[in-house]
């Protein structure tokens, strides 16, 4: 049998996906299983939304659209950028993909050769590295900190560059810690990438799920760095569209042409009918996006309350987003090992399911999605809880 790619053999599959399809599994089987691994909101999609789709299909618009995207959205996105973050793309500067997902991919696609080094902060989105290494460049991790609240510090980022530095991928608020990096951390960056002259990719897909008071402030509204800014967003996670798969970007024009020909010869045009969705979402009340914050914020603070007192376990308490990336190293030893040993002991003997801290580049870590209903939010907590009390008396038992 020939081989396929070494490039894709040497790549890791998503533990997200990995895990929830496991539990997905165990449920089919018959076993009460409690999900926390969800990136997506529990949330249906905004009547309206689903309204202009179902009329997209009356009016027979299921055809192709041209590869950038329908004019209609490319200037609502446009409007977008500038009421919301203080971006002015004209619509020649904006590429509407198949989700946040592709237009990163896109993006990396368009701007980086061979041997190019990208500065990914950690913890990451589990793809970022392994996307990085499918357009051949190399990943050049940063790490981040519990004490200091997940923020990258500007020396460790400096000491990360190189001749072959392209860019450095942002993600405020962030996946997998609820980071959000305030307008003077942001600042504090801006004259590195300046003088470096590197491309931002700016992922801000979780702009709208922010808390207490928290501005969200996109990097390439700094004068000195608009031009070397990508700035990437969608309307899966604001809006509960995470099926509808439409992400799109902004940037300098030459980048955009790049990943439009790029697109063009992979995926063409997103879907019609989720575009036109996506343009009543973006043009359309916002009270079901507000509403859907507040209560991620009450189921926040749930999770908080239950978890703070759980002797030797880190919490953090997210600033956006709608994780909790809880410090668990403490529990090592014996049996448990990693992250992905005390997810899978939680998973095969609590059946609470969760996604190892490994994945996102923080091995004592792993994250919980409070991304579902506060029924099952309280027996999840239960049992990690049971879980990490019967880990911590070095009592173990094989899984059930």
């Amino acid at each position: 049998m020939l081989p396929v790619s070494e490039k894709v053999e040497r790549g890791e599959e998503s533990q997200t996906l990995a895990f929830a399809a496991k539990a997905r599994q165990m449920k089919e089987s018959g076993i009460d299983v409690v999900s926390l691994t969800a990136g997506e909101p529990d949330f249906p999609t905004p009547r309206h939304v689903k309204d202009a789709a179902i009329r997209a299909i009356e009016e027979n618009f299921t055809h192709y659209t041209a590869n950038q995207g329908i004019p209609e959205l490319l200037l609502a996105i446009s409007r977008k950028f500038e009421r919301d973050n203080d971006l002015r793309f004209g619509p020649q500067e904006i590429l509407v993909s198949t989700g946040a997902k592709q237009s990163i991919f896109n993006a990396l696609q368009a701007i980086c050769n061979p041997g190019d080094e990208v500065i990914v902060l950690s913890p990451y989105w589990v793809s970022y590295p392994e996307m990085v290494r499918l357009v051949d460049a190399i990943p050049v991790i940063v790490p981040t900190t519990f004490s200091e609240g997940f923020k990258p510090r500007t020396s460790d980022v400096q000491k990360a560059f190189s001749k072959k530095t392209k860019a450095i991928i942002l993600n405020s608020p962030c996946n997998p810690t609820g980071a959000v990096y305030s307008r003077n951390h942001l600042a504090s960056l801006v004259p590195l990438i300046r003088e470096s002259g590197i491309y931002v990719l700016s992922d801000e897909i979780y702009e709208n799920i922010r808390f207490d008071g928290r501005i969200h402030t996109s990097i390439g509204s700094f004068d000195d760095i608009r031009s070397q800014v990508i700035t990437i967003n969608g309307v899966s996670k604001a809006y509960a569209m995470t099926g509808w798969r439409i992400g799109y970007m902004g940037g300098p024009r030459h980048v955009i042409q790049a990943a439009a020909k790029v697109q063009s010869q992979v995926t063409s045009n997103a879907a019609s009918i989720s575009q036109k969705a996506a343009l009543a979402a973006l043009e359309g009340s916002t009270s079901d996006v507000e509403a859907m914050a507040m209560e991620f914020k009450r189921r926040r603070d749930f999770v908080h309350d239950a978890l703070r007192d759980v002797h030797g376990l880190e919490v953090f308490l997210p600033e956006g987003a709608f994780y909790f990336f809880l410090g668990v190293g403490s529990f090592y030893g014996g049996s448990v090992a990693d992250s992905e040993m005390l997810t899978r002991y939680l998973l095969e003997r609590w059946h609470v399911a969760l996604v190892p801290g490994g994945a996102f580049g923080a091995d004592d870590c792993i994250r919980l999605s409070y991304a579902c209903s506060k029924p099952e939010l309280a027996k999840g907590i239960e049992r990690i809880k049971k879980g990490l009390e019967e880990i911590a008396s070095g009592v173990t038992h094989s899984s059930s």
